[in-house]
């Protein structure tokens, strides 16, 4: 099944499904990759901000492939690229993709965040550790 994907925001939904079809938590995905479940939740919610090295080494474990497709010159005029993510059981990813064009944009008026005040105390740099995936 090919799933055009237009904006980067439809990203996540279609790697979750991916995941979700494969019967994969964040942590197998982890795992597999030889990292942490907070690091692989991480790019799983923002693969935009991912090198493409470590989007397709995701994409081969869940044995999904990109394809690119020109468009023709007339629709192309200020159109976005579309890309299309292939996978051979459609399910979990058609409904995330579905998910994504029927959900509707919350607004909000008139709230404002509450002011938080900074306790002055020791700043101690965290400690993690790197990962090299």
């Amino acid at each position: 099944m090919i799933y055009p994907i237009k904006t980067l925001s439809q990203f996540h939904l279609v790697l979750k499904g991916f995941r979700k079809e494969k019967g994969l938590t964040q942590a197998a995905m982890a795992e597999k990759l030889g990292i942490t479940q907070q690091s692989y939740a991480y790019f799983e919610a923002n693969p935009a901000a991912a090198t493409l090295e470590r989007l397709f080494m995701v994409l081969r474990m869940l044995n999904v492939e990109i394809s690119l497709d020109q468009t023709s010159p007339a629709t192309s005029m200020g159109a976005t690229p579309s890309v299309k993510v292939t996978s051979k059981r459609p399910s979990t990813v058609k409904a995330m993709v579905q998910k994504i064009s029927k959900t509707p944009r919350a607004v909000v008026i008139g709230k404002k965040k509450p002011s938080a005040v900074a306790k002055v105390g020791r700043i101690v740099a965290p400690t993690r550790k790197k990962e090299s995936w």
